[in-house]
């Protein structure tokens, strides 16, 4: 791929007003003068350079995506932090570095929250290439859901869609969160009850991240905030026509894929009878 494809495929993220910038004050936040970083999932490198900014010593950024590397060689250069910043190409499971990182940078979140294996990549990061006292950012990330009367049109396969708060069926509610300070599990399981608002028929559940980057910084794709970068995830479920105040209990898995445990997570859900 084209540095301008790389440039494309990222735009959206990079530009997010809601993503963006409260993740850039982040790293400022986590990052102290002498610090060694890693930044896994670099992308177009603005978080390595924004670890450079805040006076980290070395930093080190990896990425298996060839043409957004040259790409963030370029921006790091022209940002003056050429010397500064080793680009590593491979998966974080696959590289070592010469020291332990005092702070280890991992925005690999999805409109499901963990189904870009942020945990795998985290669980195995901590273990190896993170400092005893070291911190991670995002410090925290969130899985919230609510069932749904319509289902929005779908972008396949990744399978999200753009919620409206009118249809939903019930309240949001936190599904699971993880704290990267303490242990880090490798799948998500849930069985959540939902109390329904009004007389419809539920036909999705639909799921979306909340992450607290660092300290009060965060970012929220909730469908009753201003859209995101991220839209929800989307997880069709057998119709169920239910009434206000009635509860509905739904069981949801997000795991490593055992093809690929590495790159990619299945999701297994139903309803709870």
């Amino acid at each position: 791929m084209s540095r301008h494809s790389a440039t494309q495929r990222h735009a959206k993220m990079v530009t997010d007003p809601r993503r963006t910038p409260a993740l850039l004050r982040a790293v400022k936040a986590a990052v102290r003068p002498g610090d060694t970083v890693l930044d896994i999932g670099t992308g177009l490198g603005v978080l390595a350079i924004a670890a450079a900014k805040a006076g980290a010593q070395r930093v080190f950024a990896c990425d298996v995506d060839r043409a957004a590397l040259a790409e963030a060689r370029q921006n790091a250069k022209r940002e003056g932090f050429a010397g500064k910043i080793k680009f590593i190409r491979g998966l974080s499971h696959d590289i070592s570095i010469p020291a332990r990182a005092d702070v280890i940078l991992c925005e690999t979140v999805g409109s499901f929250a963990f189904d870009e294996n942020i945990l795998t990549t985290l669980s195995d990061a901590r273990i190896r290439l993170l400092a005893r006292e070291g911190r991670i950012v995002p410090a925290r990330l969130e899985l919230w859901g609510a069932l749904l009367e319509r289902v929005p049109r779908l972008e396949m396969p990744a399978e999200i869609g753009r919620v409206s708060s009118r249809d939903l069926l019930s309240k949001p509610r936190m599904l699971d969160a993880i704290d990267f300070a303490s242990s880090i599990p490798e799948w998500i399981h849930v069985q959540a009850r939902f109390k329904i608002k009004h007389k419809g028929t539920v036909r999705a559940l639909a799921v979306w991240p909340r992450a607290i980057w660092w300290g009060k910084e965060l970012s929220d794709a909730s469908p009753l905030l201003k859209p995101t970068h991220w839209k929800q995830g989307i997880l069709p479920l057998e119709p169920r026509v239910v009434t206000r105040c009635d509860s509905a209990d739904i069981e949801l898995i997000i795991q490593p894929h055992p093809d690929d445990p590495h790159t990619m997570t299945e999701r297994l859900w139903r309803w709870i009878e």
